[in-house]
This record gives structure tokens, C-alpha cells and sequence, in this order.
């Protein structure tokens, strides 16, 4: 009996990996949404000395804020990535520790941790949370990003891996906990992908499955069936959310 095809499983340092997430870049608007999000947050910021980006990966985020800050630091533990962020941003910080490790020795004005949280246990979060809000300026904010816990991507990854993500429980917990001393607060910005073709639709919902490892992959078949159920368009073409929430923190005045 032949086994059936799994989705491709991919190095994110390998050509593949690059290629497929071009292939979302060219079909969706959550770039674009974040950059613009993030921009104005920036421009509202008292001052704008150190800037650190917590998992900053190969540096293409980094980037776009480097040069509205004096100092730069990124935190990338995965030495093939910090090799590509010192390429990026040459004039970059790179620490090579996780974030419960590193040492950061001067205040964030802006302290960045975008799209990390799914590569950490659930159960270490709130610790990263503390961690990440002990290196803020009185006049500092934290940003989280993570997918939105009922946007079509996470729904998928829930329905094929058993996991989902949602930053509202750890907001709430952390207000609980620290409201006294921060400012909380959670805000979504909407984003899509949109294809009229159905090869680039699954290659990019291929590409969101491979945000967690995936010891044992969908079948290939299965996940075109769900491509085609519940993005397909009823004039043509394929869409489907990619929402994401953006928890901020800021010491209370």
C-alpha cells in the first residue's frame, strides 16, 4: 500500500524556505500592515535611543527601523539566521542567546518581539513577558506579535497540528499580575492573502503549517481538500485571513 504524500516540511534556512515565503510576500498585505502599524507607534515614542528586537531571525524586520534608533540590539540564538542578520544589518548588536538568557544592559525605547512566541513553550511565556518588560525605559513600549487566535491561518494550524496561539490570555494574566506597573493593552490589525491561483494558495498555507515543527505532516491530499473548502472564493480565486494581534506594554506613568 503507497503511502500518501505529506506537505513539504522546510528548513528555514534552506533556498525552499525562501522561495515559499516569497511566494506569501507577493500575495499578502501583512507586511506591509505591520510596517505601517509599527511606524506610527515609533513616531509616537518620546525617544528613540535603543531599540531591541527580540528574535529578530535574518534581520529584514530589524531593518526597518534601524535607522530611527541610536543604538540597535537583536537577540537571534540560531547561528545560521545571526549570520544573515549581521549581513543585513551590519551595524546591528547581535547577541547570540535566547531571551531569558541575554544580556541587555541599557533601556529599550522600543522593544520588539514579533512572531516568536510560537518556538517557546506556552509555559515559559509569561517569563519571557517579565523578561522583555525589565529591559523597558520609563517612557519604553513592548510589542508582541503573534497571529490572531481566530484568523483562517491559526485555524488551520489548529485543525492540522492541535495547536493554536492567543496573546488575550497572557495579556490577561499579565494585568492581573502586573497592571500596577504597566499599561496593557491588545490591538488586531487585519491582513489577508489573496491568490487567483490555487498553487500559490496551498504553497502559502503550506508555508503558515511549517510555523511549528511537524514531526508527522498532513497529507498532502488533505490539506489541498481544506485549501479548497474554506479559501476558495465563490467568484474565483482564493483568500484567507492572516490577522494579527499586537500586545503592547508600557510602564504606567
Amino acid at each position: 500500500m503507497n503511502m500518501p504524500e505529506r506537505v513539504n516540511v522546510y528548513d528555514s534556512q534552506a533556498n525552499g524556505y525562501h522561495q515559499v515565503f516569497q511566494v506569501f510576500l507577493d500575495h499578502t498585505d501583512q507586511k506591509l500592515r505591520t510596517q505601517q502599524w509599527l511606524n506610527q507607534l515609533i513616531k509616537t515614542l518620546p525617544s528613540r535611543h535603543v531599540f531591541i528586537d527580540a528574535g529578530a531571525g535574518n534581520g529584514k524586520v530589524t531593518t526597518w527601523f534601524t535607522n530611527s534608533f541610536d543604538q540597535t540590539i537583536a537577540i537571534e540564538p540560531n547561528e545560521s539566521l545571526r549570520a544573515e542578520l549581521k549581513k543585513n544589518c551590519p551595524r546591528v548588536e547581535a547577541l547570540p542567546e535566547g531571551i531569558l538568557d541575554a544580556k541587555i544592559t541599557v533601556a529599550g525605547d522600543f522593544v520588539l518581539c514579533s512572531h516568536v512566541l510560537y518556538h517557546i513553550s506556552d509555559t515559559e511565556w509569561m517569563r519571557v513577558l517579565e523578561r522583555l518588560t525589565s529591559w523597558l525605559s520609563p517612557d519604553g513600549v513592548l510589542v508582541v506579535v503573534l497571529q490572531h487566535h481566530t484568523s483562517d491561518g491559526m485555524q488551520m494550524l489548529q485543525h492540522f497540528l492541535g495547536q493554536s496561539f492567543d496573546l488575550t490570555e497572557l495579556a490577561r494574566i499579565f494585568q492581573c499580575e502586573k497592571g500596577d506597573c504597566y499599561e496593557v493593552a491588545i490591538e488586531t490589525v487585519p491582513a489577508h492573502v489573496a491568490t487567483s491561483d490555487f498553487n500559490a494558495a496551498y504553497t502559502i498555507a503550506e508555508f503558515m503549517l511549517n510555523s511549528l515543527p511537524m514531526s508527522n505532516p498532513p497529507a498532502r491530499d488533505d490539506l489541498e481538500a481544506y485549501v479548497r473548502r474554506y479559501f476558495s472564493c465563490s467568484g474565483g480565486g482564493f483568500r484567507f485571513s492572516c490577522d494579527q494581534d499586537f500586545l503592547l506594554i508600557q510602564p504606567r506613568k
